[in-house]
């Protein structure tokens, strides 16, 4: 008897009282290319510099649903992954859900940890190089499959476009999921957990392929390490963002004249001591708040970048500080830190609120009818990207 059957064996037998436990202690035992440790809640691979935090989100007598949280040192940011599981009951699927999880995410965190056949790749972003190894793991299937769902290209179709999306970070994960049922067809591709709705539409292409007459899913992930040698470590942690959000949040609310508001991005800049990141607060802040007032317009994911007299084609995925400048931004409103006057203040002064009005004037109501819109973002000839 192998040792999967004795494990399988195993599950059959024993009655789960404590999912959290049984995930713990036996259900993620041995699952891994590397050996494991257990520490309070957490699963160690010393080996790799691993921490994984499982949880048990839900279950019933035969459904599970499961979280995961990964780090390392080695990384700017943690993975976190979401699987679930059905079965003839819940050791089943346990079996189902940490299935998924370890032979896609944990499988490319191993092919990764061990340089196991990695792919070149070069990316720009403003007037700089990158390079990168990407490493995929295996593709995960659930439910009905056909021959055409063997060869699904996900990278192949991907790849031009994700390098488009990502900016200089030492790590930057891929997550694709394509899903089947019917006429109903989902695809989904997340770039360090952010969604991209264009590449989304790009798989979701790949499975309306696909010949199945029931339910059919793949996911796959993609994870892109860079190389030191064009690698530069962004200086601030989320904390720090945060704390310069309400800096900027405040100066802004100062500015009651107009004189005022023109010597705003110099004061921020002063107060900062960093003129990059004022401008990239003195940029961002109106546009996050308008785009999520007018959010019955279309946003291209592409937005342009002026530095000086140069143009550049730039993703809110490249910025080291976009989502954490939106996430410090909202968590202020939803704790009461900021309040309406300030979203609308901000609101009043975009680019977005701006072609809004114009589109009305000249008897356009985008409002109303919706519209598609490329955002704009002008810096100084001595902005730096990060």
């Amino acid at each position: 008897m192998t040792r999967e059957q004795e494990i399988a064996l195993d599950w059959e037998e024993e009655k789960i009282d404590d999912p959290a436990h049984f995930l713990l202690h036996q259900g993620m035992r041995g699952i891994f290319e590397a050996e494991e440790m257990i520490e309070g809640d957490c699963i160690i691979i010393p080996k790799w510099e691993l921490t994984i935090r499982p949880h048990v989100a839900k279950w019933t007598d035969q459904t599970v649903m499961l979280q995961f949280q990964v780090s390392s040192p080695k990384w700017e940011r943690d993975i976190f992954e979401t699987t679930a599981g059905i079965g003839s009951n819940l050791k089943n699927a346990f079996g189902t859900a940490i299935g998924g999880f370890a032979f896609s995410l944990m499988e490319g965190i191993a092919s990764m940890e061990q340089d196991r056949n990695p792919e070149t790749l070069h990316t720009t972003y403003g007037d700089t190089v990158h390079h990168w190894k990407a490493y995929k793991s295996n593709i995960v299937g659930l439910g009905e499959s056909s021959p055409e769902m063997e060869e699904s290209p996900y990278w192949e179709t991907l790849k031009d476009e994700i390098a488009k999306r990502i900016g200089d970070q030492k790590l930057c994960y891929i997550k694709i999921y394509a899903a089947k049922h019917g006429d109903d067809i989902t695809g989904e591709c997340r770039i360090n957990d952010i969604s991209s709705p264009e590449l989304g539409q790009m798989v979701a292409d790949i499975a309306s392929k696909w010949q199945v007459e029931g339910f059919a899913s793949q996911k796959q992930f993609i994870f892109l390490l860079q190389s030191d040698d064009t690698y530069t470590p962004y200086p601030y942690q989320p904390e720090q963002i945060e704390d310069a959000t309400h800096t900027a949040v405040r100066l802004f609310m100062e500015c009651d004249t107009q004189e005022k508001y023109d010597s705003f991005p110099d004061l921020l800049a002063e107060r900062l001591q960093d003129a990059d990141l004022a401008q990239e607060l003195y940029a961002f802040l109106p546009e996050i708040c308008a785009e999520h007032a007018f959010d019955m317009l279309t946003y291209n994911e592409e937005m342009l970048l002026y530095r000086g007299d140069e143009s550049f084609s730039v993703y809110r995925n490249q910025f080291s500080s976009y989502f954490m400048i939106s996430s410090a931004l909202f968590e202020g409103f939803r704790t009461g830190e900021f309040d309406d006057d300030i979203y609308k203040q901000y609101i009043s002064v975009s680019s977005i609120y701006n072609v809004i009005c114009q589109a009305k004037e000249q008897g356009a109501d985008l409002v109303k009818d919706g519209g598609v819109l490329t955002l704009s973002y002008g810096m100084s000839e001595q902005y730096r990207f990060r």
